[in-house]
């Protein structure tokens, strides 16, 4: 039986991380001063979308209180905010019944005129 040796790493720096995220942001026009943890709050944020609990992300993204509460997720209390608009607690996901119309073509045609071609 032959043994590989083991792969040879080389420190990747901070900077030739950075760089190429901040290019690949700035392209589209995107400004952010976290270029690097960029997703994290992303991440933390659709986690808590679908209710996970903040015990759960923290955990997860390895925080402290502090800092998930302070950067990555926001202040918002989402199973009170949907109580209050009416919808159940229970429900993870939930569609808008205008989000499932389909307009006139006539409608379209005025709201996005080139629409057709």
């Amino acid at each position: 039986m032959k043994i590989k040796p083991p792969r040879q790493t080389q420190e990747w720096f901070y900077s030739s991380h950075r760089e190429p995220i901040g290019k690949a942001l700035s392209s589209p026009g995107i400004w952010s001063n976290k270029k690097t943890h960029i997703n994290c709050g992303s991440s933390a944020r659709m986690a808590g979308i679908v209710c996970a609990n903040v015990d759960q992300i923290r955990r997860r993204g390895r925080w402290n209180n502090t800092t998930i509460n302070g950067a990555y997720l926001t202040n918002i209390p989402r199973k009170l905010v949907r109580s209050m608009a009416g919808f159940p607690t229970w429900v993870r996901f939930f569609c808008l019944a205008h989000a499932a119309l389909n307009p006139p073509t006539s409608l379209c045609k005025k709201l996005f005129p080139a629409i057709g071609e």
